[in-house]
């Protein structure tokens, strides 16, 4: 009988520990303003001091003394040969290389929008989409050549939705309201509005998009109907996830785990 309790006792051991993976690593911040990873997995952070990179397993690989954090109101970490950041204040976008040295930047013209609230980084790298509150449009704008390519009014958001955000991704752009999370096409054309509640983060796993509720990761495809949950290991504010490993992020902290929902 002892025998047989000391069985289940390491059985029920070894399923928590599959269940529930230890972190590789935890980067600890004294204040974290933002963080993304780029396409290669790697990790990009702005805390109250710094920008760090960090390669997959959490090793600080590249730093930049940054005193500004508290003026930037984005921080665009997706495109592989850029980090973008945003200051709405006076409305500049600031360009960096992945080893963090700063290669252009630009005020956006009053002649591409009067009031810039947000703005996301193109495939294209010359190009941004820009969401102007005072019309309540997008623009892509060639923000070299001073070309406007695409200009597109919004009427299809409710009265009380309020935008949090934009990004590009897989040639969709995608606008993240109070309510909602709206879907447009290469040409600014709506196509989809997707629920979202305030306090979820979103990402995107290769072509699915990814939504964190609770502990668990919501993929559903950009391209079809299909979907699955996956375990997010624990309750993050805020999820990033590639086909080796998940950040998440709480408190002023980074938690990396190994992953692979296949």
């Amino acid at each position: 009988m002892r025998i047989l309790t000391t069985f289940f006792i390491l059985m029920l051991v070894c399923e928590t520990g599959f269940s529930q993976p230890k972190s590789l690593t935890q980067i600890q911040f004294g204040k974290l303003y933002f963080a993304g990873i780029n396409p290669a997995g790697e990790l990009f952070t702005l805390s109250n001091d710094k920008i760090n990179r960090f390669d997959k397993d959490g090793k600080a690989t590249h730093e930049l003394k940054f005193t500004r954090a508290n003026e930037v109101t984005q921080f665009d970490a997706w495109h592989l040969t850029q980090l973008v950041l945003y200051y709405r204040s006076t409305q500049t976008v600031e360009m960096y290389n992945p080893v963090l040295d700063l290669r252009s930047s630009f005020v956006i013209d009053s002649a591409f929008a009067i009031e810039p609230e947000w703005i996301a980084a193109s495939f294209d790298q010359q190009y941004f989409w820009i969401f102007d509150k005072a019309d309540q449009s997008i623009k892509k704008v060639n923000y070299k050549t001073q070309e406007v390519l695409i200009d597109e009014r919004i009427q299809l958001f409710e009265r009380q939705e309020t935008v949090r955000g934009m990004r590009e991704y897989q040639r969709f752009l995608f606008i993240r309201t109070n309510t909602a999370l709206h879907v447009f096409n290469a040409m600014g054309r709506h196509i989809k509005k997707i629920d979202i509640k305030p306090t979820q983060s979103f990402d995107f796993f290769g072509e699915e998009l990814a939504i964190l509720d609770g502990n668990q990761l919501l993929l559903s495809s950009l391209f079809a109907k299909d979907s699955r949950s996956v375990s997010a290991f624990d309750v993050f504010d805020q999820v990033f996830v590639t086909d080796e490993r998940l950040f998440g992020i709480r408190q002023n902290r980074v938690e990396i785990f190994p992953f692979n929902p296949q």
